[in-house]
């Protein structure tokens, strides 16, 4: 019964950091596309200033 409650616990813990790292990765994904996207319009920029 004690094994099984400290089971139960690691697997509330493991699925807390997995939502975590979720969290994390969308967050570092909308940064990569928003760096894109401000990269290809200061290109444009640059482009039509030439």
């Amino acid at each position: 019964m004690l094994n099984k409650n400290v089971h139960m616990r690691d697997q509330v813990t493991n699925r807390i950091e997995m939502i975590m790292q979720e969290g994390r990765f969308s967050l570092m994904h909308q940064l990569e596309e928003f760096s894109i996207a401000v990269l290809l319009v200061a290109v444009f920029l640059v482009g039509v200033g030439f």
